[in-house]
Parts: C-alpha cells; structure tokens; sequence
C-alpha cells in the first residue's frame, strides 16, 4: 500500500513539472524579442541577463498596468535612460534582480545553518532589496546627471550668449555650442533639441520638449525666458547673458552653502567614530594605573 502511495506522489509530481515545463517553453515560444534598432547599447551588467530580460518584458508588457509603465518611463526619460531601456524591459530587470538576490539570500542563509524561519525572512528581504535595487540605481543615476547639468549650464550659456552677441542666431548658436561645448548630459540634450528642430519642430516646441524632459526648474527658466524675450522682441544675447549670471551666482551660493553644511555633517562621524578611541587611548592608562594601586 506504501508503495502504491509513493507511485502515485512520484506520478503526479512528475506530472506536474512536465506541464510546468510545457508551460514555460508555451510562455518562451510566445515571447517576441525587443526590438533595439534605435535603441543605445546595454551597460555590460545587463548584457548578461538579458536573454531572460527579454523573455519576460513581452509578458510585463501584457500584465502590468499601464499607470505603472508610463511612471516607469517618466522616470527612465529623467534619469538619461530613455534610449537604453523601455518601461517594459526595465520592470523585467526588477523581476530578474528580485529572483537573483532572494535566492542568493536563501543561499546565504543554508550556509550559515539557519533555521526554516530565518531562511524564509532572509528570502523575503533579499526580494524585496532585489526589488527596489534598480529603482535605486535609477534615482541616484537621476541625481548625479542632474549636478552634472547644473555644472555644465553657465559655461553652455555664456558660449551661447558669445554666440548671439557675435551675430548668430539662438539656432546657430546653440548648434556651436553643442559642437565646442563640453559634453555631458546637457550637451547631449541639446544635441537632441537640434535633431528635433531639423526634423520639422519649431525652435519654441524643441525647447518646450527639452524643458519637459529635465523637468529641471532651471531650464524650464532658461527656456520661459527666453520665450518671452522672442515674444517681446526684446535682446536674445542680453537676456542670455542676465540668464548666465544669475545662474553663475547660484553656483557659487550653492558652494558656499555646502562648504558651510561641511563642518556641521562632520560632527556625527567625530562623535561616533574618532572621539570614543581618542577617550580609549587617553584613559586607558589612567584607568590601568587606577586598578593597579588599588589592588
């Protein structure tokens, strides 16, 4: 009768993976490939899991709502991303990311001897960092391009006020710009305000759209500006160069605000770290010779 009972789990769980594997293979024939003709090349991490990335975006595509891709595209635009990855493609990195670092710490747990408990805890946190790991990845990706953009934007405008003032048009101008400037997601930006106007758009929708784009609220000034002025008919090179000033001075106020922030955020690593062994190393001897005379 043992027998008998142990055939038919044997049976069935065979069963079982059978169709889960016709399944799989059903899901991977379904599957139809990215295309990436227009797209930039993959970082050299995501080289590597990209057959299975590619598998799973077309069936995110079809699964996940459609608030969640258009966020997720708004977010992959902002961070310069938007020609590496498409909203799809990036939730299927998250769902890779979040199977990999579950089962590594899985792993880590049966090293380490713990029990069922523990291992089911440590799976769920390392899903939940494989999660959200792109996503922070992301963000901080946002962040350093946006100070790169901040860096970057007086010596572009002064190149553009240079320009105008030397008689170029603000098209000409910025087209020079972009050819002498340095480079950096601004630049890059710009290179594709240029595209857009040659393609058909107007100079005011090319820079509506760059606006949009950063979502910085320094170039949405740039560009309200110099709306205005055109509308205005007032001097394209001295609204440049006013423009270039001010955000010259922000610069530096924003220096000194950071260099006076310094000492202040020095005071935590001072008080955890260095005074405590600075304690340590003054009286330890005091304390040694204390117990020494009192014994």
């Amino acid at each position: 009768m043992r027998s008998l009972i142990l055939l038919i789990i044997i049976f069935l769980c065979a069963t079982t993976g059978v169709v889960l594997l016709l399944y799989v293979i059903a899901l991977i024939r379904k599957a139809r490939p990215s295309e990436r003709t227009h797209m930039d090349p993959l970082p050299p991490a995501l080289r590597l899991m990209w057959p299975v990335v590619n598998i799973l975006q077309f069936h995110v595509s079809e699964i996940m709502p459609t608030s969640l891709l258009v966020k997720r595209k708004r977010q992959l635009q902002l961070a310069g991303l938007e020609f590496v990855l498409k909203a799809e493609e990036f939730i299927a990195v998250q769902i890779v990311s979040l199977l990999l670092v579950g089962a590594l710490g899985l792993w880590t747990a049966g090293l380490l001897n713990a029990v069922a408990g523990t291992k089911i805890w440590a799976t769920i946190a390392g899903c939940l960092v494989g999660w959200f790991f792109p996503v922070l990845w992301m963000r901080d990706r946002r962040k350093r391009r946006e100070k790169d953009i901040l860096r970057t934007l007086p010596g572009y405008l002064d190149m553009i006020t240079l320009c105008c003032q030397a008689g170029l048009s603000l098209t000409g101008a910025i087209a020079q710009a972009v050819q002498k400037g340095p480079g950096g997601a601004l630049g890059q930006e710009f290179d594709r305000m240029m595209r857009e106007m040659r393609t058909g758009a107007s100079r005011m929708d090319a820079l509506n759209a760059l606006a949009d784009r950063l979502n910085n609220r320094h170039i949405k000034s740039l560009v309200s500006n110099l709306t205005q002025a055109e509308s205005l008919g007032a001097s394209l090179a001295d609204t440049l160069a006013a423009i270039s000033e001010q955000r010259r001075t922000e610069r530096f106020q924003q220096a000194e605000k950071l260099a006076m922030e310094a000492p202040v955020k020095m005071i935590g690593p001072l008080v955890i770290f260095i005074f405590p062994v600075t304690f340590i190393i003054i009286f330890f001897p005091l304390v040694m010779e204390f117990l020494a005379t009192t014994r």
